[in-house]
């Protein structure tokens, strides 16, 4: 599960090549919804769902 990943510093950035970070990057990926914890999914659909609402109207055509 995504939140059983261990975080990874600005500082432990800094230390890694530039081939460690991009390894690092890619390992914390997550492509599957399912893997992402709920409580945190459900906070970026709310965050969508608004941003999304306060986006204006596209003008009629």
């Amino acid at each position: 599960m995504a939140d059983d990943r261990e975080l990874i510093s600005a500082d432990d950035l800094d230390l890694m090549t530039p081939d460690e970070r991009a390894r690092a990057f890619d390992e914390h990926l997550v492509a599957d919804l399912d893997e992402v914890p709920p409580e945190f999914r459900a906070r970026i659909v709310e965050t969508a769902r608004r941003l999304s609402a306060e986006l204006p109207t596209a003008p009629p055509r």
